[in-house]
């Protein structure tokens, strides 16, 4: 029986349809197979490798610990440094790579589905090529067959680019314009002179570590309980340290499913009230990867006694007032930092200060917001050219104006903390940049390793890289532990505990002190003595009039990374698992 041209063209078109159906299920059943493969190669090479468990980076420790030699107990740190960057960096690649991997995989898989049963279907009708002899219209079909071999396959690989981008590195979550909850009306913000009387952020009321009251004891005993008034149970972890109000003790705790704010009493340790931070619009449906040392929540809140304010790793911040009624929460976007986002907030009059620097300098991701108090809502926003930062902002005070100072790689930058308008900028710093700046009347302190302690004429517009530094130090660089100046000595010290004074009048490089002690928190300054926390909860207390002199030591027993808040006769410590109260305990007559 001869074909009629219209069956012929309609049978040519089935065996297009065939053809293309069993292309597109080879394309995407390779595609499947490549990537499946890829994913099992990078897992058999990751197996074994973790950061705290490296043969080399065990093998560089036993190096360090067993060296006399100053120098070159230097250059092994820092081999240790980088290698462990290195680590972690493949760490977070590999992460990615999964993610991706899994993603395409499962784009891959749907395409070969669907491709694979319509071949089944077309074959139960696949028709019989026309006789010998028989002519039809002109087979324009095969074009069509290999063009959409090539769409699907591009198809396959744009749907999960377009899956990694809507749920991956790439996504970033427009900002709400406003927090969600309900509208509460408190009273005015405080003056200054009420701030310095509280510790209400990192390090105190300026940022600098400085206690007003040097009313503190200067020993006691977690084990024994010499001089702790009281300790309390945290219910969820985080390195973050306590921040002071009055009678009202703030601490933020989080893991992968929960985020809270919780309000002890200073008298007592009761736990006044729990703030749960929910989900707001833009959340990250998973929670980030994190390094154990940084965790879900390590920002230190912020409060002006009106209001308390936290930020978590996955970028959702929230804000109650002082008594627990939930005012907003908010989510920022999705920072990409290596290892969790870090960098505490401060209050400014009616704003929230946010330092949310992220990527690499040339991505342009990194931005300094000020959220309003009342509503969540974006005050200003300034963009900066800088990569990833740890560190914490803090409001200098020169000559009468207000200078909002932030550390990031590779600038110092000062920004105007009413308008977000950039002040000057110094380029200075480079790496990971974990260390806030600190300041004392015209200059600002800012230092990290493998860059410089600089310090930085403030007061002045423009690139001051030249014209504005005052003097440069390159000895002892920490690496996470703030600075400390008392106006005189500019301190630094190291996570393995080497401290180095520098002169604040010319830099000169006073005196070096090793402590071989581990050290996350940063120091501070009561009176003329050094309050030191080490990562076994030993505080040392040290004189540095002339010289490095260790005059006391406190034992709390239980590790602390988290840097302690002072009061009127009292020290707040987070252990971590607890919330001291450290104060004068009275003795009670026989």
């Amino acid at each position: 029986m001869t074909q009629t041209p219209d069956n012929q063209a309609d049978a040519r078109l089935d065996r297009a349809k065939y053809q293309a159906a069993l292309a597109t299920a080879v394309v995407a059943g390779i595609v499947c197979a490549l990537v499946a493969g890829a994913l099992a190669v990078r897992h058999f090479h990751a197996t074994g490798e973790h950061l705290s468990t490296s043969e080399e980076i065990v093998r560089l420790r036993e190096q360090y610990l067993k060296s006399d030699d100053p120098d070159r107990r230097a250059e092994v740190a820092e081999t240790i440094r980088q290698r462990d960057f290195a680590l972690r960096h493949r760490h977070f690649e590999r992460l990615t790579f999964t993610r991706i991997g899994g993603l395409v995989f499962v784009a891959a898989a749907v395409v070969f589905l669907v491709a694979a049963s319509r071949v089944v279907a077309l074959r139960k009708r696949r028709p019989h090529p026309p006789r010998a002899g028989e002519h039809g219209p002109p087979d324009v079909t095969a074009p069509v067959a290999r063009w959409t071999v090539v769409g699907l396959a591009a198809a396959v690989v744009g749907l999960g680019v377009f899956l990694y981008a809507v749920t991956g590195e790439g996504y970033r979550a427009a900002p709400p314009e406003e927090g969600e909850g309900a509208t509460v009306t408190v009273g005015p913000a405080p003056s200054y002179e009420e701030i310095t009387r509280q510790w209400p952020r990192f390090r105190g009321p300026d940022g600098n570590g400085h206690s007003r009251y040097t009313n503190v004891p200067a020993s006691w005993n977690g084990e024994s309980g010499e001089n702790i008034l009281w300790k309390t149970d945290v219910p969820l972890p985080g390195p973050n340290s306590p921040v002071v109000w009055g009678k009202r003790v703030f601490l933020t705790g989080a893991n992968r499913q929960a985020r809270e704010v919780f309000c002890f009493d200073a008298d007592s340790g009761e736990i006044l009230w729990r703030g749960p931070v929910g989900t707001p619009a833009g959340s990250m449906t998973e929670p980030p990867e994190v390094m154990e040392d940084t965790g879900f929540a390590s920002p230190t809140c912020a409060t002006d006694g009106r209001y308390v304010c936290a930020i978590f790793a996955n970028a959702d911040a929230g804000c109650f007032t002082t008594d627990g009624k939930e005012v907003w929460v908010r989510n920022l976007g999705r920072f990409r930092n290596m290892y969790g986002y870090a960098s505490s907030i401060l209050i400014h009059r009616d704003t929230l200060i946010v330092q949310a620097d992220e990527g690499s300098p040339d991505q342009g991701y990194s931005r300094l917001l000020a959220l309003d108090l009342r509503t969540g809502r974006t005050a200003w926003e300034a963009r900066r050219p800088v990569g990833s930062s740890w560190a914490t902002p803090v409001i200098a005070r020169p000559e009468g104006r207000l200078e909002l100072v932030t550390c990031s790689d590779p600038l110092v930058m000062a920004h105007n903390p009413d308008d977000g308008k950039e002040l000057w900028r110094a380029e200075l710093l480079s790496g990971d940049i974990a260390p806030s700046p600190v300041w004392h009347d015209g200059l600002a302190f800012a230092a990290n390793t493998g860059a410089v302690l600089a310090a930085i004429r403030m007061g002045s517009s423009g690139n001051v890289t030249e014209s504005g530094i005052a003097w440069t130090g390159e000895d002892g660089l920490p690496d996470i532990v703030s600075p400390l100046t008392d106006g005189r000595i500019v301190l630094l010290c190291t996570t393995d505990g080497f401290l180095s004074a520098y002169a604040v009048a010319d830099g000169k490089l006073l005196w070096q002190h090793e402590m071989e002690r581990r050290i996350n928190a940063s120091p501070s300054l009561v009176g003329d003595k050094v309050y030191l926390l080490d990562a076994k909860g030993l505080m040392h207390i040290i004189a540095t009039a002339d010289g490095f002199k260790e005059v006391a030591t406190a034992d709390l027993g239980e590790p602390c990374r988290a840097s302690p808040a002072f009061a009127d006769g009292r020290i707040y410590l987070r252990s971590s698992k607890r919330l001291f109260c450290v104060g004068e305990t009275k003795q009670r007559a026989p």
